[in-house]
């Protein structure tokens, strides 16, 4: 007579919490990878075959290895998310591979191709990782919340690779049009170029077309003067200093 034998019970090591990624924190409990949807635990489940033989042992496979380690992502993120933050836009792969020179554990990662492909990866994780923060699952080692506090200062507010639809002017316009001093009060930068525009036109017809403006379009116009402004600003200043040093070293020449 042939006995069975139980096979082990597989057990869950994935612990949830409701939990903001405000707040977020690695457990002390084990709970999550950055790297993959979150796993049981390594546990091999065995059965005796009918004529009595050996077990047959079949293992779950382990998640894949990161052919980068954490420290070269975070690096790359740091990059990205600064570059954005000064210019107000993403970096492409090729000035990525200048501000990642000698800051890499392997400075063969650095072609266009590699760089690209890491961000696509990355992006991919961070949707995911947020798709499980959603559910009360954290990530559960230090390095994984760096790595998703920086893709979230990137890619918030977008999912999926797909950046979300922005209205269109004619979506929100008004019917009832507003005052130009009105939206020089909302809009103060936005207003300002408008002005400039319709005064080299001359025609004032961009200023009464203003007036229909929706808020929506109004807003993300404002924020890419603002933008614009800022960086005209720095490059004011850079070229300030630049001259400033020109004009002390030709100094030292006059007798």
């Amino acid at each position: 007579m042939t006995q069975e034998r139980p096979s082990p019970a597989s057990s869950d090591d994935t612990t949830t919490t409701n939990i903001s990624d405000q707040h977020l924190s690695p457990p002390s409990s084990p709970s999550t990878s950055f790297d993959s949807a979150y796993e049981s635990s390594d546990a091999s489940t065995s059965s005796m075959d009918s004529d009595g033989s050996e077990p047959v042992v079949s293992k779950k496979p382990r998640p894949p290895v990161r052919s980068w380690p954490a420290s070269d992502e975070i690096a790359l993120l740091e990059a990205v998310a600064d570059h954005r933050e000064k210019l107000g836009r993403l970096p492409s792969p090729k000035d990525l591979a200048a501000a990642l020179r000698g800051r890499l554990r392997a400075e063969d990662r650095l072609s266009t191709d590699q760089i690209s492909g890491r961000l696509r990866a990355l992006r991919s994780r961070y949707d995911n990782a947020a798709l499980r923060l959603s559910r009360g699952i954290v990530p559960v080692k230090d390095s994984d919340v760096t790595i998703y506090r920086l893709s979230k200062l990137i890619w918030a507010g977008t999912r999926r690779g797909k950046r979300e639809k922005k209205p269109r002017a004619a979506d929100d316009a008004r019917k009832d049009p507003r005052e130009f001093g009105e939206l020089t009060e909302l809009y103060p930068c936005l207003s300002a170029e408008v002005e400039t525009i319709d005064a080299g036109c001359g025609s004032g017809v961009l200023k009464r077309a203003f007036g229909r403006i929706g808020d929506d379009t109004a807003a993300r116009l404002e924020a890419k003067v603002k933008i614009q402004r800022l960086a005209e600003a720095r490059s004011s200043a850079a070229l300030d200093r630049l001259r400033t040093n020109v004009a002390r070293e030709l100094l030292r020449f006059v007798e």
